[in-house]
């Protein structure tokens, strides 16, 4: 009995075990947890509404139907344990070990067991990118189609066409950019990553958006209403003070928070990088959600603008902002933990081994970069000495977020102020200009921003 009976230990330093899994898993698992949260941040606002106005049923009939789906999230998140024994050579040990279901094992020589759970989390993998573009963007045009009849048309039949294109077009519209740029950025840090490590960063960036929503939507207009703003209408002084206060810093405020909610993962600067790109990719996976949801008002136009325009402009500027949160944090980390630069770029010493759970053989998980990313690399590629100096400080790297993200929004309403006057197709063309400048200026940007970081020591 004395392989069953053994008492379980720490496994040994560095080893770690994984099943191998399908890329596209990551993608169902998470789109099935940001849909779960979407209902509990809706839940978790109701209740506060009830405290705020006073209705204690409200408040008390939300956080009782809160209860549930907060048990279903933490069983989701439970993780993955695998039950190792090693057998180890031993003077003391036997040759014959009773096993359950009635087995026995016989060794040639004496041996004593060891028994260990691993967490069993592969290496994060993702489809390739480009698949995941070429999925959106026949997204968008097959939702174009389908939902264009309903614009011209009252016939039932074509809004029966639209509800079924809807639906999924929804899913896959606020959902597949998000999942691109992150497999993009998983392949382009080249950091070793695990499974479970990459979905801690983005549900982290998933919760980030509930003290968010209550600073945006609850203590920041109770704020406004104190000092004589009564109205946060479109075109108003209140939503400008919304947009350009209350959202960049509420928000770039809880993203950097939750990026050092994961300061045990933080080993370098680059890892900080890594973490914050990836924290503000969860923030936009969940906020582009209800915005992909409210632009099916519009059908076919409002839709197809609106799902292109956040997965090229709004999902990679949340994500590059708390980039330069993460990795001014991720210097100030290591800085605090003494860690010199020289040291960061020390090698891995895990030793990975990735089976099949059918079979049982160790298994192959390395690609070879396609053509498309060697491209993309290129480009992305600058010298040393031509790249840009990342921030240090915290407060520097908080304080850019906050104002690339304050820029964006302000700018936008600006815009959209200086027309509002004239006619509508004038005000569509102008906000679009300006939406493509941004874009532009993004783009380019955060093409200095990751040229820089692939020089980061980690």
């Amino acid at each position: 009995m004395q392989a069953m009976m053994a008492p379980l230990t720490p496994p040994p330093k560095g080893l770690a075990l994984a099943s191998k899994s399908s890329p596209w898993s990551t993608i169902w698992r998470m789109l099935g947890i940001v849909l779960l949260l979407y209902i509990i941040a809706q839940v978790m606002v109701l209740s506060l509404f009830g405290i705020v106005e006073g209705d204690s049923g409200l408040t008390i009939f939300s956080l009782v139907c809160s209860v549930p789906l907060l048990l279903i999230f933490i069983y989701a998140r439970r993780p993955k344990l695998t039950h190792v024994i090693v057998a180890n050579p031993s003077p003391t040990g036997t040759m014959q070990h009773v096993l359950t279901d009635s087995r026995m094992l016989m060794t040639p020589v004496p041996t004593s067991f060891s028994h260990h759970l691993i967490k069993d989390s592969p290496p994060l993998e993702m489809p390739p990118t480009s698949t995941l573009w070429i999925v959106f963007t026949l997204t968008v045009i097959t939702a174009f189609l389908g939902l264009l009849p309903a614009m011209l048309s009252d016939e039932p039949i074509w809004l029966v066409l639209a509800i079924l294109v809807g639906v999924p077009a929804w899913l896959f519209g606020f959902s597949l950019p998000v999942h691109a740029w992150w497999a993009f950025s998983t392949r382009h840090f080249q950091i070793m990553t695990t499974k479970i490590e990459g979905e801690k960063m983005l549900i982290a960036g998933m919760l980030s958006t509930f003290p968010a929503l209550v600073i945006n939507s609850l203590l920041f207009p109770l704020l406004l209403f104190s000092i004589g703003i009564y109205s946060i209408g479109p075109g108003t002084s209140g939503e400008f003070l919304i947009l350009t206060v209350s959202a960049p810093v509420g928000e770039e405020l809880c993203k950097a928070a939750f990026v050092l909610s994961l300061y045990k993962l933080i080993d370098s600067p680059k890892r900080g990088f890594q973490i914050g790109f990836s924290v503000g990719l969860g923030f936009a996976l969940l906020e582009n959600l209800q915005y992909i949801m409210g632009s099916f008002s519009g059908l076919a136009v409002t839709y197809s603008l609106t799902t292109v325009i956040r997965g090229i402009g709004s999902i990679p500027g949340h994500a590059l902002w708390t980039g330069l949160s993460g990795v001014s944090i991720g210097w100030y980390l290591c800085t605090k933990r003494g860690i010199k630069s020289q040291n960061l770029t020390e090698q891995d010493s895990t030793s990975w081994v990735v089976f099949d759970s059918e079979t049982g053989q160790i298994v192959n998980t390395q690609r070879e970069m396609s053509t498309m990313a060697r491209t993309v690399r290129g480009w992305l590629y600058k010298p040393f000495d031509k790249v840009w100096s990342l921030p240090r400080n915290p407060i520097t790297g908080i304080t850019l977020a906050i104002c690339g993200h304050a820029l964006w929004n302000g700018s936008s309403w600006i815009v959209s102020w200086l027309f509002i006057e004239t006619d509508i197709v004038v005000q569509v063309i102008a906000s679009l200009v300006w939406v493509a400048i941004m874009i532009a200026t993004l783009w380019i940007i955060g093409r200095e921003i990751l040229a820089a970081v692939m020089h980061l020591p980690s």
